[in-house]
């Protein structure tokens, strides 16, 4: 039972970042390696409110957030839309650069070291004989109540059909008359805000440190992988999969082999299913 809410709860950090990477690379169509670095920037930025500048806990988490969309958006303004009509080589080498030159920045900024984000009142609790602390819970929940609000906006708004349209086809979204340079923003602002959530979020209950940003990202792009893109209640369900199968490889094989457990599980998915457990038809440009 505690391997089942170990997996639960780092499955829903999982999630959180998958979700926004699955938003972001449906939506805009983008490569978006760096997205792991808006993850590791609200961990880090959180951090130092809480820890340095002695800001409540939500006051941290806020700040985290907004530092990240502000990453995001930069990054889609200044970098991405610019060369949307280059060769795609050209838009992935430059995403690369972007993971390799923000954590080098934050190393100046922050060093190496990995630290963890107080959290008063914290205290453990116990649920069908799974020990949690409240903050593991509350993470939990948060993910669930996220992922739902993030479905019906996406599929109930109008800037969130909007979004699908862009989805299925840019080139016909742009014809019937949808700012996509807008909307491509927008859906970095919101998928950047749940990776920043997730990386202050994580920072409450382990460790954070500048280089965390790639391994989340790979994490992430394995989920909506196997989740299938375009799926954001896959894309939870893929988050939560993951870390039950790292809570439990780990625990009943080798935590040695942890981040390995991964890549199996997306390999015996898709030789099951090629096409993803969720997936969304689209159209191609």
């Amino acid at each position: 039972m505690q391997e089942l809410m170990n997996g639960l709860i780092q499955g829903s950090v999982f999630a959180l970042a998958a979700i926004g990477l699955s938003l972001i690379f449906g939506v805009v169509r983008v490569p978006h390696f760096a997205h792991g670095e808006s993850v590791m920037l609200g961990g880090m930025v959180a951090l130092t409110v809480v820890t340095s500048w002695g800001g409540a806990l939500l006051v941290g988490i806020a700040v985290g957030v907004v530092a990240a969309i502000a990453f995001g958006c930069l990054i889609q303004v200044i970098l991405y839309h610019p060369l949307r009509r280059r060769d795609e080589t050209n838009l992935l080498i430059c995403a690369l650069a972007v993971v390799l030159i923000v954590p080098a920045i934050s190393f100046k900024i922050w060093g190496d070291a990995p630290r963890i984000i107080p959290v008063d009142g914290d205290r453990v609790v116990e649920i069908l004989g799974a020990r949690a602390t409240t903050m593991k819970l509350v993470i939990v929940g948060v993910t669930l109540l996220l992922t739902l609000a993030l479905m019906w906006f996406v599929g109930r708004t109008r800037w969130g059909r909007a979004m699908k349209a862009m989805a299925l086809n840019q080139y016909a979204a742009r014809l019937m008359g949808i700012p996509t340079l807008r909307y491509s923003i927008l859906a970095f602002a919101i998928g950047s805000a749940l990776a920043g959530l997730g990386g202050a979020l994580l920072g409450t209950i382990q460790p954070v440190q500048v280089d965390m940003g790639a391994t989340l990202v790979l994490k992430s792009f394995i989920i909506i992988i196997f989740a299938g893109m375009g799926s954001i209640g896959g894309a939870w369900v893929g988050g939560v999969l993951l870390g039950l199968v790292e809570a439990f490889g780990g625990s009943f094989l080798s935590s040695a082999w942890i981040d390995t457990y991964s890549f199996v599980f997306l390999l015996a998915v898709l030789l099951v299913r090629p096409q993803g457990l969720f997936t969304l038809a689209r159209a191609r440009d």
